[in-house]
């Protein structure tokens, strides 16, 4: 019996609009009838996942920052944040880089440091609560989280970071163009893992969806596991099951499907 349902949102619960099933009201109402608990897991800000759940925030379960920050049942756990030191020398090495945009993130509020009309739009897209500075190793709040977006994508300087960086933090691309750095060992899988303890909840009684490598770990949590159509093929090869694209809204009918939502 399913008693928990976590999703990642970019690329699986909201379409390419950035938005979600105009079936999802009356699906929740049914999961919470069924005393099912419903999690939003995401590299997003906390703030940003509430404001997209504005009206079912106070009754949902959040994983944000891709496992650094949760809330359960309105507590806010900060699970780990990067180190100054590989923070700085993380972000130092950004800028030997090419045309990196940065978000800096804290537990409850986000910086740039560019006000070009594309680093504004991914702010304003992704960030609720940002500011801009100059320099952020000056920064006193330590991140939990630093993503970075670059047209050159993963195979070319995503693959540098990740060779150089991997062995002292988390590093997993969230599409093409993004890439996450968090405290070694935190990802949504092992949030996820805690949420469950915290709940009583087993992996054979939770459901995930998700499309990314960012969510690899949260699959692997989950019993009924499914990665999106548009998912990357390294999730397909690992979920037990396949659900319509992100674009097809694909989690809420299969959720439908699954409990039997008219």
């Amino acid at each position: 019996m399913v008693k928990l349902i976590t999703v990642d949102m970019d690329g699986t619960f909201l379409n390419d609009n950035k938005e979600m099933s105009p079936e999802f009201d009356r699906v929740f109402k049914s999961l919470k009838e069924k005393q099912i608990k419903f999690c939003a897991a995401s590299g997003r800000q906390l703030a940003s996942l509430k404001s997209v759940f504005d009206e079912y925030k106070d009754e949902m379960l959040f994983v944000a920052e891709n496992g650094a920050v949760m809330e359960i049942d309105g507590q806010v756990i900060i699970n780990a944040t990067l180190t100054r030191d590989v923070s700085d020398r993380f972000l130092n090495r950004l800028k030997q880089l090419d045309d990196m945009r940065i978000l800096y993130c804290t537990s409850d509020y986000s910086y740039i440091d560019r006000t070009d009309e594309e680093s504004m739009e991914n702010a304003r897209m992704y960030l609720p609560k940002f500011g801009i500075v100059k320099d952020f190793t000056k920064l006193d709040k330590l991140p939990v989280k630093i993503s970075v977006h670059s047209k050159n994508g993963y195979y070319n300087d995503f693959k540098l970071l990740v060779e150089e960086f991997s062995d002292e933090a988390s590093i997993c691309t969230s599409g093409f163009d993004w890439l996450d750095i968090v405290p070694k060992g935190t990802n949504k899988g092992t949030a996820i893992a805690k949420m469950q303890d915290m709940l009583g909840i087993s992996p054979q009684e939770t459901m995930a969806f998700g499309d990314q490598m960012n969510d690899f770990e949260m699959i692997n949590q989950a019993y009924y596991s499914y990665a999106m159509d548009n998912a990357i093929d390294e999730i397909k090869q690992i979920a037990r099951y396949t659900a319509p694209s992100n674009n097809e809204f694909g989690v809420v009918s299969t959720i439908k499907e699954v409990f039997s939502i008219d």
